[in-house]
């Protein structure tokens, strides 16, 4: 969940012509946009344990000129779950829409049955239910240890990596560079 900054593609064309004291200011004021984009994130995003808030990282990648802020992938290109922060970071970004779930967790024994390939459909058999019976709950009578259902509410999105107006902030800078950089190049020539 990292949010892309536009027009550093057209920067990336000029940045192989540009002198080394202009590459290095380029990579000043990425840093500086990054800066303060991870500090918008971190004043929007919400605190209730702070996991999150700590989850919220910068990378900053001058020889392919790219900025990643946000919610980032610890390594490599895996995208597991506890890679790029806490699981339910999607959540509070996006939302939830209100579904009904079946829930199969500390269940021990389960089985497959069916491939889907000759019409069999596949299916997941439960082994080992409890002989107890839950008491109260939506779920009421059913054994203990078996799947159950879940009423999952509703979750307004709460978005903290992607924001408009932080892409304003990035394109007024790299203006500012360029007035800059084109100043200099223009009184040596």
């Amino acid at each position: 969940m990292a949010e892309k900054v536009e027009g550093l593609a057209e920067a990336y064309a000029l940045f192989g012509q540009l002198p080394d004291a202009a590459e290095y200011e380029l990579g000043v004021e990425m840093a500086i946009i990054g800066r303060e984009i991870l500090a918008a994130q971190h004043a929007d995003v919400a605190k209730l344990t702070g996991a999150l808030d700590a989850a919220l990282a910068l990378q900053l990648l001058l020889d392919r000129l790219k900025i990643r802020v946000g919610l980032l992938a610890k390594g490599g290109r895996g995208r597991r779950a506890g890679q790029g922060g806490p699981f339910y970071g999607r959540f509070v970004e996006f939302g939830r829409s209100a579904q009904t779930v079946v829930v199969t967790r500390r269940i021990k024994k389960r089985r497959a049955r069916g491939n889907s390939k000759n019409g069999n459909t596949r299916r997941i058999e439960y082994q080992g239910a409890s002989t107890r019976l839950r008491r109260r709950g939506p779920n009421k009578g059913t054994p203990i240890g078996s799947p159950y259902k879940l009423r999952v509410r509703v979750r307004q999105a709460h978005p903290f990596v992607a924001q408009p107006l932080l892409q304003e902030a990035a394109d007024l800078h790299l203006s500012d560079y360029w007035a800059k950089v084109l100043a200099l190049a223009g009184d040596a020539a």
